[in-house]
C-alpha cells in the first residue's frame, strides 16, 4: 500500500511529520511531484532544493518514492508543440537523475509524464489544465504524440545517469458501454474504451513506431482508478459502484485484461474516494488486488490519493473530504489573520487501511523496488478484537443530514457496539441497490435504493427492505444482534429477525410532525409491546411516554463541550465573512416548527441586527422564507464548522413556533450554544423553560423576543461575567458521553438478566410450549 503526498498547498510543508505518520501505517512506498514548473524559476534556472530535501526525509524515514517527473504545467518560455520540447523534457530528466544519484539513490522509480493520455485530452480539447488549447481530436492526438516523444527522450536520460532505474508510465483505466439497442453507441463506447491505450501503445512502439517507442519503455503500469471512470455513452452517465450497477466491468477484470495485453507488471497507481465512502471503496478495491492475485496478475499495489485531504479544482474553498487525514477549521474572513487548519485522521478508512494491510503486506523493501508480485492471500478480513454485540438501527433521519441526537449517541455507543445504521430508502431508483457508507469507526450506514416511488419506511418497500437486511446479515454471519428504532414506521423490518432486544429511542413526537404517516401510533403501539428500553429525548417526552412502559428512561439532549468551545476562540468563518455584525444567529432544522414571521418580525425591528440562519430547509416552501437585505439563509453547515460560526453571533435565538411539532422538543441546540459561551434567546419551549429558565432568556411575543436579544446585546462587562458562569455550570453537568455510557450499561443490564429470565421461563413451561413462552419480548 501507497500514498500519494502530493499537497494542494504546493510545498513540503511539515514533510517530516508527514512521512513519520506514514511510517507509523507501515507504508514503504509514495509517489512524490518533483514538478518541472515548480524546480524552475521565471528566469529558467533550475533549482532542486525541494526534491533533494524531499529525497533526505524519506530516506531517513526508510521510504521508497516514484519521482513523478512532469505533473501538469510548463516552466517559463516552454512550450508542448516547440520542436525542442522533447529535448528540454530530457535535460531537465537528466539533471533529476544526476541530483539523486548523488543523494544515493541506487534504484530509483520515475514517472516521467503524468496521465498523458488524460493531459492530452484535457488540454487539447477542452479548457480544463495548462495549455488551455482547446481544438479537436485531431490537436489532442497531435498533443500526444508530442507528450509520447517527451517521455521517450526523458526515460533515455534518465537511464542515461542511472541506467537500474525503473520507469512509470500511469494513465486512467476505463470502461465505457453503449446504451443498450444502439449499435452505433455501442460501436462508439469501444473505441472510446480502446482510446485509453493509446499512450502505452505509442510507448511500446505498437502505434506509429516513428515516433520512437519500443516494448522497453513499457516498465511499470501505473493505473488511475476512480469511481467516475466507467460510464456511458452517449449519455455520459455515471455507472455508479456504490449502487452496483450491472453495467460495471468488475476492476480485477479491467486490470487483468491490461496485463493480458501488455505482459507488464502493474499497479493501482492512484485512487481513492470521498466522504463517508473512503472505507468501503478501499475495501472494493482491496477486493480486486486479492482475486487478481489469486489469477496471478502481478499487482504490485495501490496508492491511495490523497494523504491529506485536497480543496476543490474550481471552489478552493470546498474541500473533497477525501483523504486519510481530514483538514478541520477554515479560511480566515479577514487579511491580516492566517488561517487556522488542523488534520484530523479519518477513523473508517484509517481502520480498514490496517486491516487490508494485514492482508495484503508489502514485500520486503529490497523486493518492492524489482518489483516482484505478492503471494495470494483469503478473500476475508480475519476479526481483531473480542466480538461486539451489533446495534441494528432503523432511522427516518439521514447520518449526513443535520448532525445531532443519533449521530451523537451512536458514534460513541459504536466503542461498546457494532453499529449498522440502516436508513429509509431513497425512492425512484432506476433499480434496487443497498449502499454502503462508514461515516466513522465503528458505525456502518445502509441506504437502501429502491424503484418504488413511496417516501419513509412504507409497506410499498417493507418486503423488498427485509429481504435485502437478511442477506446482508447472512454474508457477515451476524446473529448476536440488538434493534434500535428511531421511528415505529421501521417496525415491520423486525419480523422474522430474533434480535437480543429491542430499544425504542423516542427522541421526538413525530406524530405531531407535518406529513406524518396514519399508521404511525399504531405502529408506535406495536413498537411499545416489543421494546425492552424506551428512552426519550426530553422530560415532556418522558411524562407522555412514561404510562406506556414498564422501562422508560428520560436522556434529554446533552452536548459535546468540548466541540462547541472552539467557538469562543473568537474565530470567523468564511460563510458569514460578509455579514456585519450584531449578529443573532440560528442553527438546525429550518421546518414547521420555525416560527419564520418571528424571525422576518425581528429583521424589521432592527434594520442594523444581521439575522443568520443555518440549517437545511425542509417540508416547507422556500419561497415563504422572509426575505430582507438583513436575513442571511446559509443553508446546511457541516457540524465541524459550526463552533467557528457560532462564534460569530453575538446572540443565539431559538425562534420555534408553538404547535403540536414543537410541544415536546428537547432542542439540542440549547446546550451547544451555552458550551459555546452565547447568550440565549428562546420562545417558551417547555423542555427550555423548565430546566433553563433565568439562564436563556424566554420571550412569548415578537416585541418580547426583541427586548430579549436588545437586552442580550447591552449586557454589562459584570453581567456577561456572570452568565457565562451560569452556563458553564449547566454544560458542566451533561454529556453525549455520558448519556451513551448510561444507556449502554442498562443494555448490557438488560442483556446480562434476560437469559436468567428465560431460563427461569422455560423450567416453569411445558417442554411443549418453550419457544411460545419466549417472544422477543419476553422482559418487556
Amino acid at each position: 500500500m501507497a500514498l500519494d503526498l502530493r499537497r494542494s498547498n504546493g510545498h513540503a510543508a511539515r514533510l517530516e511529520e508527514d512521512y513519520a505518520a506514514l511510517a507509523n501505517f507501515g507504508i514503504r512506498t509514495i509517489r512524490e511531484s518533483i514538478g518541472w514548473r515548480a524546480s524552475t524559476d521565471a528566469h529558467g534556472r533550475l533549482d532542486l532544493s525541494a526534491m533533494l530535501h524531499t529525497a533526505r526525509c524519506a530516506r531517513r524515514k526508510g521510504l521508497q518514492v516514484i519521482w513523478t517527473l512532469h505533473h501538469y504545467g510548463l516552466p517559463p518560455g516552454v512550450d508542448f508543440f516547440a520542436e525542442d520540447f522533447a529535448d528540454r523534457f530530457a535535460g531537465f530528466c537528466e539533471a533529476v537523475a544526476t541530483a539523486l544519484r548523488a543523494e544515493g539513490e541506487a534504484t530509483p522509480v520515475y514517472q516521467p509524464i503524468n496521465e498523458i493520455s488524460f493531459l492530452s485530452w484535457a488540454a487539447g480539447t477542452t479548457n480544463l489544465v495548462h495549455p488551455y488549447q482547446p481544438g479537436s481530436v485531431e490537436h489532442a492526438w497531435e498533443l500526444k504524440c508530442r507528450l509520447v516523444r517527451a517521455a521517450i527522450a526523458g526515460c533515455d536520460a534518465l537511464w542515461s545517469i542511472t541506467p537500474n532505474a525503473r520507469i512509470v508510465h500511469t494513465d486512467p483505466l476505463i470502461h465505457v458501454v453503449g446504451v443498450s439497442g444502439d449499435e452505433r453507441a455501442v460501436r462508439e463506447a469501444a473505441a472510446l474504451t480502446e482510446q485509453q491505450y493509446q499512450a502505452w501503445d505509442l510507448l511500446s512502439g505498437r502505434l506509429e513506431p516513428g515516433l520512437g517507442g519500443a516494448p522497453r519503455y513499457l516498465d511499470v503500469m501505473g493505473i488511475n482508478y476512480y469511481h467516475s471512470n466507467q460510464w456511458a455513452w452517449p449519455s455520459e452517465e455515471r455507472l455508479f459502484w456504490h449502487l452496483g450497477d450491472p453495467r460495471r466491468q468488475p476492476l480485477e477484470v479491467l486490470l487483468k485484461d491490461l496485463w493480458q495485453r501488455y505482459q507488464r507488471p502493474l499497479f493501482v497507481a492512484e485512487t481513492g474516494h470521498v466522504g463517508m465512502g473512503r472505507g468501503p471503496w478501499l475495501e472494493h478495491v482491496a477486493q480486486a488486488v486479492l482475486r487478481c492475485q489469486a489469477w496471478d496478475v502481478p499487482l504490485q499495489g495501490v496508492c491511495l490519493y490523497p494523504l491529506i485531504d485536497r480543496t476543490d479544482w474550481e471552489a478552493p474553498s470546498r474541500w473533497h473530504r477525501s483523504g486519510l487525514w481530514d483538514v478541520t477549521g477554515n479560511a480566515s474572513a479577514h487579511p491580516d489573520r492566517p488561517a487556522r487548519f488542523a488534520r484530523a485522521l479519518h477513523g473508517p478508512l484509517a481502520l480498514r487501511l490496517r486491516q487490508w494491510q494485514a492482508h495484503l503486506p508489502s514485500p520486503d523493501i529490497e523486493a518492492a523496488r524489482t518489483l516482484v508480485s505478492h503471494p495470494a492471500f483469503p478473500f476475508f478480513i480475519h476479526s481483531t478484537g473480542p466480538a461486539m454485540t451489533t446495534m441494528i438501527v432503523f432511522s427516518h433521519l439521514r447520518w449526513d443530514f443535520v448532525y445531532q441526537r443519533p449521530q451523537q449517541l451512536l458514534s460513541r455507543l459504536a466503542k461498546r457496539f457494532s453499529v449498522v445504521f440502516v436508513e429509509e430508502p431513497v425512492p425512484n431508483a432506476e433499480r434496487a441497490a443497498l449502499e454502503r457508507l462508514q461515516p466513522c469507526v465503528g458505525v456502518e450506514v445502509l441506504r437502501p435504493h429502491l424503484t418504488g416511488s413511496a417516501t419513509g419506511f412504507h409497506d410499498e418497500h417493507i418486503p423488498e427492505l427485509q429481504a435485502m437486511l437478511a442477506d446482508y446479515l447472512r454474508a457477515r454471519a451476524l446473529n448476536d444482534y440488538w434493534l434500535w428504532f428511531y421511528t415505529p414506521m421501521a417496525m415491520p423490518l423486525a419480523a422474522g429477525l430474533q434480535p437480543g432486544g429491542v430499544v425504542y429511542d423516542c427522541m421526538d413526537e413525530l406524530a405531531a410532525f407535518r406529513h406524518a404517516p396514519r399508521q404511525l401510533l399504531q405502529r408506535e403501539n406495536a413498537l411499545f409491546k416489543m421494546a425492552d428500553l424506551v428512552f426519550t429525548g426530553g422530560q415532556s417526552l418522558y411524562e407522555s411516554k412514561r404510562g406506556r412502559h414498564a422501562r422508560v428512561h428520560c436522556f434529554p439532549s446533552s452536548v459535546d463541550a468540548a466541540h462547541f468551545s472552539k467557538a469562543t476562540d473568537g474565530g470567523a468563518h468564511v460563510a458569514q465573512a460578509h455579514i456585519g455584525r450584531p449578529r443573532i444567529g440560528y442553527c438546525g432544522v429550518i421546518d414547521e416548527r420555525v416560527d419564520l414571521d418571528l424571525v422576518d418580525a425581528l429583521s424589521k425591528a432592527h434594520a442594523d441586527w444581521e439575522i443568520v440562519m443555518v440549517g437545511p430547509v425542509v417540508k416547507i416552501d422556500p419561497a415563504l422564507l422572509p426575505q430582507r437585505v438583513n436575513i442571511h439563509w446559509l443553508g446546511q453547515q457541516d457540524y465541524a464548522d459550526l463552533p467557528a460560526l457560532i462564534s460569530g453571533w453575538d446572540v443565539c435565538m431559538m425562534p420555534f413556533a408553538l404547535n403540536d411539532a414543537t410541544r415536546y422538543i428537547s432542542p439540542t441546540k440549547t446546550l451547544e450554544y451555552m458550551a459555546a459561551d452565547k447568550p440565549v434567546v428562546s420562545t417558551p419551549i417547555r423542555d427550555v423553560v423548565t430546566p433553563y429558565a433565568g439562564v436563556v432568556a424566554i420571550a412569548d411575543s415578537p416585541s418580547s423576543f426583541v427586548a430579549a436579544c436588545e437586552k442580550a446585546l447591552g449586557r454589562t462587562p459584570e453581567e456577561r461575567t456572570q452568565d457565562a458562569a451560569a452556563r458553564a455550570i449547566i454544560v458542566a453537568g451533561t454529556s453525549w458521553d455520558c448519556t451513551a455510557a448510561h444507556m449502554a450499561d442498562l443494555i448490557e443490564a438488560e442483556a446480562t438478566c434476560r437469559p436468567q429470565a428465560e431460563r427461569e421461563t422455560a423450567d416453569q413451561a411445558p417442554a411443549s410450549t418453550v419457544s411460545a413462552s419466549l417472544p422477543n419480548s419476553a422482559v418487556a
